[in-house]
């Protein structure tokens, strides 16, 4: 992960705005580069000001920045615009990183050779790195669950394993 450009989906960033944990993110990744359609998906997802206040904030301080894509070098990718768009930019940017928790996205981002990590993964990063806890990784998970963040039984079993690990 060292010296890696690290791009982002929607998902990863909405499921920390909504922990109102997003500067966990910058600790751990320094910078983020989000492509135009997920900045769009985020304000346009997000109906609570403040959340969209934090977002815009971060980019005002420079460690979130929203890149615009030079060109589509796979256009027929069947995602979102957002997962496409962040596909994409990983395609243009040097030693890329992908935060994603889309299965598909995922697969196809592995694909190309890209690098991937969801939530739940940067969560478990946050334990490695000694700025979580066990029990604040169980918080973390509770929290996402009550907040309607989807996350199947597959990657919730996995993810109690590592935590045990």
């Amino acid at each position: 992960m060292k010296d890696s450009s690290f791009i982002s989906n929607s998902s990863p960033l909405i499921a920390f705005i909504k922990k109102k944990e997003l500067s966990l993110l910058e600790i751990l990744f320094k910078k983020i580069i989000i492509p135009e359609a997920v900045y769009n998906e985020l304000v346009e997802s997000n109906k609570q000001e403040d959340q969209i206040n934090v977002l815009k904030e971060s980019i005002k301080d420079g460690w979130i920045i929203v890149q615009k894509l030079k060109k589509f070098k796979i256009t027929d990718l069947n995602l979102g615009k957002g997962e496409k768009e962040a596909v994409n930019l990983c395609l243009e940017i040097e030693n890329p990183f992908l935060l994603i928790d889309e299965k598909k996205g995922s697969l196809i981002a592995k694909a190309f050779k890209i690098q991937t990590l969801g939530t739940l993964g940067i969560l478990l990063l946050s334990k490695k790195r000694g700025l979580k806890s066990k029990g604040e990784l169980l918080d973390n998970l509770d929290i996402l669950i009550k907040n309607k963040f989807y996350l199947s039984s597959e990657v919730i079993t996995m993810f109690l394993k590592k935590i045990e690990s």
